[in-house]
């Protein structure tokens, strides 16, 4: 007579251990050697509290030093001078930009046929840094337009 074959027990679930990767019971978190002293697991609960918890400082703290570092920018006004063909293509655009804020700053300014300021053709032009309650004007090449002068506007944003 032969004996009936017992059927090896079923692996018991596992997965990483929250700190160093080893495999842990489904009911714990920490390995022994992680938690040598048998404390009480953290609930999955309170590790995604903590999380979220440490993201949510981490972007009130960003807001802060954004508004610290930029108070005071902007904003600004644009205006062109003067429209010429370029000697290589494309036309010289004589800008004056406005900075009304309290701080000095670089902004990008968005040239445009004047007949099609909203959602035309247009180039972003970067701007040197523009002192706080004056004007400064530069020259400027775009491209975009061809070379054939014509009325363009611009359009200057805070950053």
């Amino acid at each position: 007579m032969t004996t009936p074959a017992t059927l090896p027990a079923p692996p018991t679930p596992t997965h990483p251990c929250l700190r160093c990767g080893r495999p842990v019971p489904i009911q714990d978190s920490l390995c022994e050697t992680c938690n040598p002293l048998g404390l009480k697991q953290p609930a999955a609960t309170q590790v995604h509290a903590i999380a979220a918890g440490g993201i949510l400082f981490f972007v009130l703290i960003m807001a802060l030093v954004g508004r610290a570092w930029l108070g005071g920018v902007g904003p600004f006004r644009g205006a062109i001078g003067g429209v010429a063909a370029a000697a290589d293509g494309g036309l010289v655009v004589q800008l004056t930009v406005t900075n009304d804020g309290s701080t000095g700053a670089a902004t990008s300014c968005r040239v445009v046929e004047a007949e099609r300021p909203v959602g035309g053709p247009g180039q972003l032009v970067q701007t040197p840094i523009v002192p706080a309650g004056q004007a400064l004007t530069f020259s400027a090449t775009v491209t975009v337009f061809g070379d054939q002068v014509r009325d363009l506007a611009i359009d200057c944003r805070s950053p």
